[in-house]
């Protein structure tokens, strides 16, 4: 019998991590409750598309239609400030079919017109599945989606329960949410396997069964709330960098928490992001909320 988390659907599994963070994270609340709101809108637009069924020729016209004023009106009324008015000021301005068709074709977009695209088209593509990501422009390949072509967000690994053929470490798309198996040790970005060349970053007080570099002077960038001495905040989320591109994602790690959903997870783990940014690396792809 599937968990009731399964039973579920992925959205509402999202919702309930969603306020356990909110809770434990007081420094990510502002995200995490538009999150949260925007969630109810892809949730929504998700079953739809299940009903509807449209043609991945039909891809770009139906979330025009069907999904991006929900999502244009939550960011308006739940979004913080600087997105509030952006998109706005893009409602006025843009045909949305524009951006929809620049994300699907793998195009270079600012970040407002890839949070539209992207908040409005991913749970259209999780519930329309492989037949119509298929149509995304984008590269085939072991560091690509095999589904879509995408970009991978972030870097899990498995529960034991779960395909272990690749080491146990995932890849999850930033554009459809297909995982996909990917060798450890391996940057996801250029491919380099030499393990002197892929510095891993541990927050302090981690128990990691791989080498890594400490994260230290976290709890300064977590405000006045957070100040547990040696104990780490992000227990199963590291940083996984590479000196080869410069590029770097966080990986989840399911063992060490197994409530973690990795895409809520790594969207609040925002004092990692700017500590690898801080050492000079860029991510491979920002995440739905341009971090």
């Amino acid at each position: 019998m599937a968990s009731s988390a399964v039973a579920a659907g992925p959205y509402a599994e999202r919702r309930g991590r969603t306020r356990d963070l909110s809770a434990r994270y007081p420094f990510a609340l502002e995200l995490l409750d538009f999150y949260g709101a925007l969630l109810g809108v892809q949730e929504q637009a998700h079953d739809e598309a299940v009903a509807a069924r449209p043609a991945a020729d039909d891809l770009v016209a139906y979330v025009a239609e069907m999904v991006v004023p929900s999502v244009m009106d939550v960011s308006i009324a739940a979004g913080p400030q600087k997105l509030r008015e952006a998109v706005a000021e893009r409602s006025r301005r843009t045909d949305p079919r524009e951006l929809l068709a620049a994300w699907v074709g793998n195009e270079e977009q600012g970040p407002v017109d890839r949070y539209l695209a992207r908040a409005a088209v991913g749970p259209v593509l999780e519930a329309l599945g492989p037949d119509v990501a298929a149509a995304c422009v984008g590269e085939r390949d072991p560091r690509h989606c095999p589904t879509c072509g995408g970009l991978p967000q972030l870097s899990h690994f498995a529960l034991p329960s779960e395909d272990l053929a690749a080491g146990g470490r995932f890849l999850l798309c930033a554009r459809c949410s297909t995982s996909w198996g990917y060798a450890r040790m391996t940057c996801p970005g250029c491919g380099e396997d030499a393990s002197s060349r892929l510095p891993i970053f541990n927050e302090e007080g981690t128990v990691s069964g791989e080498r890594g570099s400490v994260v230290r002077g976290l709890e300064g960038k977590l405000g006045d709330r957070v100040k547990a001495e040696h104990a780490p905040v992000f227990p199963h989320v590291r940083i996984e960098g590479c000196e080869t591109c410069r590029h770097y994602l966080l990986s989840i790690d399911l063992l060490a928490d197994p409530a973690a959903v990795p895409l809520v997870d790594e969207m609040s783990a925002l004092p990692l992001d700017l500590f690898a940014r801080e050492k000079g690396f860029t991510k491979i792809t920002p995440n739905l909320m341009g971090f």
